[in-house]
């Protein structure tokens, strides 16, 4: 029994100090640990603040790419997702033809109206590049300005020159064109064009007289056989006239008409 408590006594003795040692050691690898997980708490946190920070785009109505109808609803399109496309050329017109019919009127001429109607027809080599042939048909009445002129003050008015009808040719160029937006609600494409050319015009005399043309105008497509437009046709030349007393002079002329009607073109578009 004695020896007993000696030998424990004994083991107790040498080996304490080699567990004391043991806990002492482990204490600093407990707390390096307990301090890592405080740190990767405070990296979570801090990075869950850097996410709220940054401002969320507000979610969008999302719409379907074929119900698509007016320019401010592509905004609804997802980035990379969805895709519209805006065709570069809505009204072809290479190797087609154009008939248009339109309404006119002078606007500078201060003694007549002349209202009419016009015939054009165009052939387009290339859409750029077209020739294009014209008639005017033209009415004339007495503004009262000349009326006046003519009864009160007895101031002969037959030295002026009116127009009753031109027929010409024209080259055609169309350097420009785009689209824009209708009341928000539709895109609609257009052309500006610009003609130059030349023929006659047949005035109340009754002469045919050497004319010089140049225009310009715009299309606005409706489809891609038809389309609205407006023209503005100013023509120059010299013409007889006679006077109160019986004799002819010359008179240089420009007429200028602003024209609005519509434009259809045929065959039928091959591509796009």
């Amino acid at each position: 029994m004695i020896h007993f408590k000696e030998t424990v006594c004994l083991f107790l003795f040498l080996f304490m100090p080699l567990m004391a040692n043991a806990q002492f050691d482990d204490t600093p690898s407990s707390s390096q640990s307990e301090n890592a997980e405080v740190e990767d708490l405070y990296d979570r946190y801090d990075q869950q603040e850097e996410r709220r920070s940054i401002p969320q785009p507000s979610p969008r109505k999302k719409l379907a790419p074929d119900k698509i109808g007016t320019l401010s609803e592509l905004a609804t399109l997802e980035p990379f997702n969805d895709i519209a496309v805006i065709q570069r050329k809505f009204l072809p017109k290479t190797q087609r033809f154009e008939i248009a019919g339109m309404a006119m009127g002078s606007v500078n001429n201060p003694f007549f109206s002349n209202l009419g109607f016009g015939i054009r027809g165009s052939y387009f080599f290339t859409e750029k590049h077209a020739i294009e042939l014209q008639y005017y048909f033209l009415s004339n009445s007495e503004r009262d300005v000349t009326a006046n002129l003519r009864d009160k003050r007895n101031v002969e008015t037959k030295s002026l020159t009116t127009p009753k009808s031109y027929m010409g040719a024209a080259y055609k160029w169309n350097p420009i064109y785009g689209k824009f937006t209708w009341l928000n609600q539709t895109i609609v494409p257009f052309d500006l064009f610009f003609t130059i050319g030349a023929g006659t015009t047949k005035t109340d005399l009754g002469n045919q007289e050497p004319t010089i043309h140049i225009g310009s105008g715009q299309v606005y497509a409706i489809s891609k056989a038809m389309a609205f437009r407006w023209d503005i046709s100013w023509n120059f030349y010299q013409a007889d006239a006679e006077q109160s007393d019986g004799t002819k002079i010359t008179n240089n002329q420009d007429d200028l008409f602003l024209m609005v009607g519509m434009s259809f073109y045929f065959p039928e578009a091959k591509y796009r």
